[in-house]
């Protein structure tokens, strides 16, 4: 749909005569969805243009030192850096003093109200993007998409030679996953994988790290599954009364409305376990001016920000079949 011009009262000729009992505006309603992202995004403030993140890993595992030897040598290893470019976002609209004055219903000139709608769409859908995109165009700091069967670890080779029990989940020495290869549907066996995942992730000398999904995050086709395998006592789609184990795991259900796949599907830590971001640079900001010569009221609204995903830890996505 092409952008609407200036809106005048040719444009709406019933809020100009009194009778109507009731005019349905959609930003009044429509009830909205409370924002989702703060609850999987780490939210911070920017007074910058930009902001850089950069990653070192710690030393090695410590080796055994024979007596009248001396220790080896180690020290930290230069990662990457991930740059956080805060975008401006903004919409207009116009409307003659004309409408403004001749409405009879005080509708149009609540157009911020709807402004602050679109404003939240925006960032809803950026964040989201994350796993939307996290496959393909999404990078973290090591130079590979964040979703991803192969991400390289800073000790390299070493690193999957140092970590415990992980032959079987890595696809290529040096690196370690964060989605299956291939993407699976989600189900008890899928999420078991993933869990496991999740246990064994290393840091980028090989040392395991501590850090457990608490989100099982989902679109809403994937509601009643989701909770028939995280809510149920028993094992889902069992008649054998056996216990369902993924009960112990604690995990809690993230329907986002803004998953653009219907059978996409993963874990995330807690907020402090990963490293997903939104910058705010600028809220969101409404403001008016009228154009003197036309007569047209001008509500403006913009506001800026970033999100992106320093590094890979603490997340897993499946993108289905």
């Amino acid at each position: 749909m092409a952008p609407l011009g200036v809106q005048s009262r040719n444009n709406f000729p019933p809020l100009l005569a009194p009778g109507l009992r009731h005019i349905f505006v959609e930003f009044f309603d429509l009830k909205e969805h409370a924002p989702q992202y703060p609850h999987y995004m780490n939210e911070m403030t920017s007074e910058d243009a930009y902001e850089i993140d950069y990653q070192l890993s710690g030393t090695g595992p410590m080796p055994l030192m024979p007596e009248g030897t001396p220790p080896i040598t180690d020290a930290m290893i230069q990662g990457g850096t991930k740059k956080y470019l805060h975008l401006q976002y903004g919409l207009l609209s116009e409307v003659t003093r004309q409408l403004i004055a001749d409405d009879k219903y005080g509708i149009v000139k609540q157009m911020p109200k709807s402004h602050a709608r679109s404003g939240l769409f925006g960032r809803e859908a950026v964040c989201c993007s994350l796993f939307n995109l996290g496959g393909t165009l999404i990078l973290t700091n090591d130079g590979v998409t964040l979703f991803n069967i192969a991400h390289p670890l800073l000790g390299g080779t070493a690193a999957t030679a140092t970590a415990p029990g992980i032959t079987n989940i890595i696809s290529a020495a040096g690196t370690y996953p964060n989605r299956p290869n291939p993407d699976t549907d989600l189900g008890d066996t899928a999420l078991q994988q993933a869990i496991n995942i999740f246990a064994r992730m290393p840091d980028g000398r090989g040392i395991p790290i501590h850090v457990h999904p608490r989100h099982l995050v989902h679109p809403p086709e994937l509601r009643r599954l989701t909770r028939e395998l995280i809510g149920s006592p028993g094992v889902p789609f069992s008649a054998n009364n056996e216990l369902n184990w993924l009960q112990a795991e604690n995990l809690q259900g993230l329907e986002l409305n803004y998953l653009t796949s219907t059978s996409g599907w993963g874990l995330i830590a807690e907020k402090s376990g990963h490293q997903m971001k939104f910058y705010e640079r600028e809220p969101l900001m409404a403001q008016t001016d009228d154009d003197f010569k036309t007569q047209v009221l001008l509500f403006l609204s913009t506001q800026r920000f970033s999100a992106g995903a320093t590094v890979w830890p603490g997340t897993f996505w499946s993108y289905g079949p």
